[in-house]
């Protein structure tokens, strides 16, 4: 029986997992490679990290398996290294970044995070309804969320907040209407060089942060346990079936202070079983 196939056998008897790469940085194979997303640095990672021998892990239902060594992060004491996160959302839903963050803390053994951008889920569409009406429509569903991501920072758990691939007016509608504002506006580039100079001049007068990443827009998270049985032929398809479907997925970075060197980067997906 191949590791694949043990690994997918092993998961027929949960409801809901995690699953913890570990630090993406200590295998040299990705190092050297050039992802065009984040998507594709994450399947390339699971790909060998299931075809290599990973650490045992404990296949407890709501566990979270941790897929290779972390210990190198008890070189640096907590005030010497930055944490930083960014979720993905499947749903408009609360819990996920509760569950995401909750996550993360425990995996890296740390009681905050410095950074926490959150990328929402796309909006469904509404046949013949006005930009105003869906500007309207997504600020309410965007509230809640941010609203929970500002208890967050009142409690310490996290330093500030960051938000993903907000246009001028969804930003300004942010910052005006809550108390803690966003430091960081992550951005992709598609088609273009430049950012909006509208979104540039509001992003300079309230001192956010445009930062480009490569993350696809939305996160293709369902295709990532599928890349369990794409792995080996020996993972046969009866092993796959029922799937899992993903919740939400965290990718996180960890930098030491003074150095300005990123220690380590991974990622957290949650799994439950999907439904018939």
């Amino acid at each position: 029986m191949t590791y694949c196939h043990q690994f997918l056998s092993n998961l027929s008897s949960l409801t809901r997992f995690r699953l913890h790469t570990g630090n993406v940085n200590g295998y040299t194979q990705l190092k050297v490679r050039r992802f065009e997303t984040s998507a594709e640095e994450l399947s390339a990672c699971l790909d060998l990290q299931l075809s290599s021998n990973p650490i045992a892990a404990d296949f407890k239902e709501n566990s979270c398996l941790l897929l290779c060594d972390n210990d190198h992060m008890d070189n640096y004491e907590r005030d010497e290294i930055k944490i930083t996160m960014k979720v993905f959302l499947s749903a408009w839903d609360v819990q996920q970044i509760d569950q995401a963050v909750t996550s993360l803390k425990e995996q890296l053994k740390t009681k905050d995070i410095e950074v926490l951008i959150l990328s929402f889920p796309e909006l469904d569409l509404i046949d013949g309804e006005s930009e105003d009406d869906e500007h309207r429509r997504w600020f309410e569903k965007v509230k809640p969320l941010y609203t929970y991501m500002e208890k967050l920072v009142e409690t310490s758990e996290i330093a500030s907040i960051g938000v993903s691939d907000f246009s001028a007016r969804q930003l300004k509608e942010v910052l005006e209407h809550f108390d803690v504002k966003p430091s960081i506006n992550h951005v992709r580039l598609d088609g273009c060089c430049q950012v909006p100079p509208e979104l540039q001049a509001l992003a300079n007068d309230h001192d956010v942060q445009l930062l480009v990443h490569n993350d696809p827009t939305p996160f293709p998270t369902n295709n990532i346990f599928k890349t369990f049985c794409e792995i080996d032929s020996g993972c046969q398809k009866a092993v796959c079936s029922p799937l899992f479907e993903t919740t939400w997925l965290s990718r996180y970075s960890v930098w030491v202070r003074k150095r300005s060197i990123m220690t380590s980067k991974g990622y957290i997906v949650q799994f439950i079983r999907k439904h018939d």
